[in-house]
């Protein structure tokens, strides 16, 4: 173990050579940032960088362990998946949640379209007498929230990152009509697909 990674501060002497140092080189250069060529060397060279980008918007759904895997079987380079990461972060790709919308055929358009022209004459005290009701859930598709994808900032609705799923998973809705004045109710059920 080394003594900078034992000790968490300078001695007054280093601190002002490495003041001496920055100083030093801002009079020389202008600058006191770092010259090329200064600091650890990359882990991974310029073609294996784009093979990281390349891949990752290729796979959206890779995570990083599974680039990783790819560079290393593909170059034989083997490096850290944080390494992954800052690559990806480097040219502006993050790991973020798709957006989901409710998968919809045809058919649920074209059901919900009459559903609609249907109803939008009803008045206020027609609709009164409906309950909608959605307290139970029926998940016949996977939830898919713990899927991640590689994508670009400001690219969250562009239908190649978008995942569909189906909300509850199908099932039976049920619409229940009651009239106040008797407190007589009927329920009626009916099919509709999420």
């Amino acid at each position: 173990m080394s003594t900078m990674s034992q000790r968490n501060h300078l001695t007054d002497s280093e601190a002002w050579r490495v003041v001496d140092r920055i100083w030093s080189r801002f009079l020389e250069t202008g600058s006191a940032g770092r010259r090329p060529g200064e600091g650890r060397r990359r882990a991974t060279a310029p073609n294996e960088d784009r093979y990281l980008v390349l891949t990752a918007r290729k796979h959206q759904n890779m995570n990083a362990t599974l680039l990783q895997q790819h560079l290393r079987s593909a170059t034989g380079t083997t490096v850290s998946t944080q390494t992954i990461r800052n690559r990806l972060h480097g040219v502006g790709l993050y790991s973020r949640r798709p957006m989901v919308r409710v998968r919809l055929t045809s058919r649920h358009r074209r059901d919900r379209r009459e559903w609609a022209t249907e109803h939008v004459n009803w008045r206020r005290n027609e609709w009164s007498y409906v309950l909608f009701s959605d307290e139970s859930r029926f998940s016949v598709y996977p939830d898919n929230r713990r899927i991640f994808i590689w994508r670009d900032r400001c690219s969250r609705n562009n239908p190649a990152f978008v995942h569909e799923s189906v909300r509850f998973g199908g099932g039976e809705c049920w619409c229940v009509k009651a009239s106040p004045l008797t407190g007589a109710h009927t329920s009626t059920p009916f099919e509709m697909d999420l």
